[in-house]
């Protein structure tokens, strides 16, 4: 049994160790670099797209059309990614969004760019960043070890967080300075990712792909050796499907995105008709991120002592009281701060249980099983603002918040409900715990 010294040291020499890991520095800088290119271009685009055609219809499918180019292969890129070497996708990834945006940079530049190269250049990079992107997420865990999976994916949620609260505006900023100066930018934030890249060191076999234990044992992992495409990427969805946890995971995660995104749109589009003063409304998401780095700060202190169970039904259970006071009033500092600290939890919950079930994953299903969890989730999540919309003149404020807290009610419920999430104990015990 530990001392209470030694286990105060524990956590310190843990995360001390993460960053001497050989190859996590340049992934993690390879796969920050890459969200810092996607931030910057993401509000650029749609502002380029609204200056060449003076249409905000034009720029608003500019923008759908690419996120649904990426969903669309995204579906098939984590099965792609468990059968080839991580570290060439990510390169190959990264090339593509130095070609791409600096070309529209230039084009800019040279004052050539027109609307339909931007929207095929748009579309072609989203959809090769859907395919390859789930490369370098499948490629952590053949990197870092099982107790250190949790640190690092806690760490990757307070990353992300400031990355998508500050990327926006600074994109802005810069498209302000010259509109293609974020392009520019992109561009070398890819080129760095691409070069971080190259320097990534893992063990195992050239896919990455060697489980070293920490699957589940007397499972084959999927090892996509000889199989056809079609059957990896089948085989990948019936090993999810087979898992209890696994599938509970994806319905409670479904309905709790749906709840807390159909929040963001009925607040967003509630603030809109009645005139309130767009900064304001923008000051919103950015209550959002700041809860959510808090949250990933938060996780980081306890993802190697917390037990996984009980914090994120405790984190799930948070979500739906706090969220109580957005079903009474349409008070703007009220959904300002409680929307923010209903989020709170997210990055927690993502770092433990998230991390409990990569962490027994096989390796070479790494990328499969990103898709199978991710996928149905943001497919649901989809509707949230045709719902939103459609709600708020037929039930008004009150009950459109009403109808996205009792779906996330019901997934609070499911995952209390759970015997087998609620007993998935800390970190240095998921060796002893199948995943079931």
């Amino acid at each position: 049994m530990r001392t209470q010294q030694a286990c105060s040291q524990a956590a310190p020499e843990h995360e001390n160790r993460l960053w001497n890991i050989p190859g996590y520095l340049p992934w993690f800088t390879a796969d920050s670099a890459t969200a810092i290119g996607v931030a910057l271009r993401y509000l650029a685009v749609s502002l380029i797209g609204y200056k060449l055609t003076g249409s905000t219809t034009a720029a608003g499918w500019l923008g759908s059309l690419a996120a649904i180019a990426q969903q669309v292969t995204a579906v098939f890129g984590g099965t792609f990614a468990d059968r080839h070497d991580r570290k060439t996708l990510i390169i190959v990834n990264a090339t593509t969004g130095v070609i791409c945006w600096g070309s529209v940079a230039a084009l800019l530049m040279a004052g050539k760019l027109v609307f339909p190269v931007l929207l095929a250049i748009a579309v072609f990079e989203s959809a090769v960043n859907g395919f390859l992107g789930p490369a370098s997420d499948a490629m952590l865990k053949s990197i870092v070890d099982i107790r250190s999976y949790p640190k690092a994916r806690s760490l990757n949620e307070g990353r992300d967080a400031t990355i998508n609260m500050a990327g926006s505006p600074v994109g802005g900023l810069l498209y302000g300075i010259a509109p293609w100066l974020p392009f520019l930018s992109a561009a070398v934030m890819y080129l760095l990712a691409g070069v971080a890249a190259t320097r990534i060191r893992v063990g195992g076999n050239p896919r990455n792909g060697s489980d070293s234990g920490n699957g589940d044992s007397g499972d084959d992992g999927g090892k996509a050796g000889g199989a056809s495409f079609f059957r990896d990427f089948a085989e990948g969805w019936s090993w999810s499907l087979h898992r209890r946890m696994l599938v509970l995971t994806m319905v409670s995660s479904a309905l709790a995105n749906f709840g807390v995104n159909g929040f963001q749109y009925a607040i967003q589009l509630h603030l809109m008709r009645t005139d309130v003063n767009a900064t304001l409304i923008g000051f919103v998401n950015t209550g959002v991120f700041l809860a959510m780095l808090a949250g990933a700060f938060i996780a980081g202190r306890i993802s190697d002592t917390a037990p996984v169970g009980p914090v994120t039904c405790c984190g799930f259970v948070f979500i739906c009281i706090a969220s109580l006071p957005m079903l009474l009033t349409d008070n703007y500092w009220v959904l300002l701060i409680t929307n923010a600290v209903m989020c709170l939890p997210f990055p927690i919950i993502n770092a433990l249980q998230l991390g409990f079930i990569f962490g027994k994953t096989p390796d070479t299903m790494q990328g499969r099983i990103t898709v199978t969890l991710t996928v149905p989730a943001q497919a649901l999540s989809a509707f949230c603002s045709a719902t939103a919309g459609s709600l708020l003149p037929a039930l008004g404020f009150s009950g459109t918040m009403l109808v996205f807290w009792a779906v996330m009610l019901v997934s609070m419920l499911l995952i209390v409900s759970s015997r087998s999430l609620r007993t998935i104990p800390r970190a240095d015990q998921w060796d002893r715990t199948p995943l079931e």
